[in-house]
């Protein structure tokens, strides 16, 4: 999930940065994106309009300076329909469960293939200079939580190939490409 960490340079859409205290207390609060995060995430995400984002979460310590996120993730955005292009409103509710650990916990060769995908538990987010970036966490959920193909209420994708419909006036019509090939 890690795209952007808080020392590669590179700006993410969406930030809140905060440096979890090593006395292992933990952590409650909300971020909520003001709005010129979320016009910034729209465009990244080019998505029409994001008219709320939060998250409420816990960070509860674990052992070895790791630490455990619980939270939900709420969203109100508007997708343009594949179909009919008209603004079609779409609400995203996503429970959050994660853990971060110090990068150099994280084994290089964990058994977290980047090709394999399981269900069971993702790969622990790394803790980088001992801060962690929750509103990187936050619109990394939310975009994987956009719908890719939104569609207005009771519109239907009604298409037919012409060509399979012109093949299927001549039933005959493959057979006869079959024989002309021998």
């Amino acid at each position: 999930m890690a795209d952007h960490s808080p020392d590669d340079g590179a700006k993410p859409p969406f930030s809140r940065i905060i440096a979890p205290d090593v006395g292992n207390a933990a952590l409650e609060g909300r971020l909520e994106a003001d709005a010129s995060e979320r016009k910034r995430l729209a465009e990244f995400y080019r998505i029409n309009d994001l008219a709320s984002l939060t998250l409420d979460y816990r960070l509860d310590p674990l052992p070895s300076g790791c630490w455990r996120l619980t939270g939900l993730l709420n969203a109100e955005l508007t997708q343009l329909c594949g179909i009919t292009l008209e603004p079609v409103a779409e609400v995203i509710e996503e429970d959050i469960s994660l853990e971060f650990w110090p990068r150099h916990l994280i084994p290089e060769t964990a058994s977290y293939n980047e090709g394999e995908e399981s269900l069971e538990s993702d790969p622990p987010e790394p803790i980088v200079n001992g801060k962690i970036d929750l509103g990187h966490v936050a619109a990394e959920i939310f975009a994987s939580a956009i719908n890719p193909y939104p569609r207005k209420e009771g519109v239907e994708f009604d298409w037919t190939d012409p060509k399979a419909e012109a093949d299927a006036l001549k039933p005959f019509a493959s057979l006869a490409r079959l024989k002309g090939k021998g």
